[in-house]
């Protein structure tokens, strides 16, 4: 990775979100002296994302704490959130999909570790929704007109379990009245990872593992390939004329109508390595965890600003998804992904802590 990424910045040097990984595997490896050095520069770059502890477990000396001092100093501290609840006696559910139904007000949240759906009332009430055999649960979204909810399962080595070089990836929709399974579709190859559905049915997903979005009409059983050259597209979403991707590169506006594709583009601003995506009055709203520090961002499309909704929160441990409930953003401020052992053996219930559920309003 080092030679690759040092290849990449020859290419593009000042590219900062391959800086920042660049160092974070000199760390990897030990090297301090490089990851001073490519910091240092990240620093000449002006980046505002800061620097994650996680990230550079291994680097130490003043050199070191002077100029991460100096990239957290350039980080924007917003504090707005609250807690709505915390998911007590869910240590192990290691959340990521999160939905919110406005019919029953509830929510409706995946576990990767656990492998279930829970569902979820607004004061924290959890209770089994899914539990038959699924593989770590991502990404899922609501298709509102038909009661159904959509959940993408895939195999992560978080998930409890897994078993190395046994790749599946399934999309499986659930009547939301009884929580009886519905149908599922085997996505192999495809590694899916979140998705959006129009209001005839018509669902797109994400395929990180082979960089492209998929299409499933509705009533169909076959998953078609619709668009490629993503760099691990993430987030999705749509505002009904177009579908909003986000990649480690930015967010891509692609009309649906004739698939033309442009940038959503904020200048001085890196809008990669979103994760989770959500549209709401000529905006997009999504946490940003790929490289530095996580925040939950808002994108206004009409004057492109970026706005950020929160940032330094000591809550944050990777939060991934969120989901807009009325007039607010609602998401998991610690998943507890990094509560892993390299060999992806979960660490003891007594180390885990319990999710907690933020809000933010709008």
């Amino acid at each position: 990775m080092i030679k690759t990424l040092t290849g990449a910045i020859e290419r593009q040097p000042a590219n900062l979100p391959y800086i920042y990984l660049l160092a974070s595997y000199h760390d990897k490896a030990g090297e301090t002296g490089e990851v001073v050095r490519w910091l240092a520069r990240l620093d000449e770059l002006g980046w505002e994302h800061g620097v994650s502890a996680l990230a550079f477990k291994n680097s130490s000396g003043s050199a070191f704490r002077n100029v991460a001092a100096k990239l957290a100093s350039r980080e924007p501290a917003v504090s707005r959130a609250t807690t709505a609840f915390t998911m007590r006696d869910q240590r192990d559910l290691v959340p990521e999909g999160i939905v919110w139904d406005p019919v029953d007000d509830v929510f409706y949240v995946s576990g990767i570790h656990a492998r279930k759906v829970l569902r979820v009332t607004p004061g924290g009430r959890a209770t089994d929704f899914v539990t038959e055999d699924m593989l770590g649960g991502l990404g899922m979204k609501i298709d509102r007109p038909r009661r159904v909810l959509w959940v993408i399962s895939t195999t992560t080595p978080e998930m409890r379990g897994y078993v190395k070089g046994e790749d599946a990836s399934q999309l499986a929709a659930y009547d939301l009245r009884t929580g009886v399974l519905l149908r599922k579709i085997d996505a192999a190859p495809a590694m899916l990872n979140d998705l959006t559905i129009l209001l005839d049915g018509t669902i797109f997903a994400t395929d990180m593992g082979r960089h492209k979005v998929v299409r499933l009409a509705r009533g169909s059983d076959t998953l078609e390939e619709w668009a490629d050259g993503f760099s691990f597209p993430n987030g999705i979403t749509n505002d009904g004329t177009n579908l909003y991707v986000a990649d480690f590169q930015g967010i891509h506006q692609i009309n649906l109508a004739n698939e033309t594709r442009t940038a959503v583009d904020v200048a001085g601003t890196w809008l990669g390595g979103i994760d989770g995506l959500d549209f709401r009055e000529g905006t997009l709203i999504g946490i940003q965890n790929a490289v530095g520090n996580p925040r939950v961002v808002r994108v206004h499309l009409g004057d492109r600003r970026v706005e950020v909704l929160e940032s330094k929160n000591e809550l944050f441990e990777l939060p991934t998804t969120g989901a807009i409930r009325n007039s607010e953003y609602w998401f998991i401020a610690n998943p507890g992904l990094r509560s892993f052992d390299e060999d992806g053996t979960i660490w003891p219930e007594s180390k885990l802590q319990e999710p907690v559920m933020l809000k933010i309003p709008l």
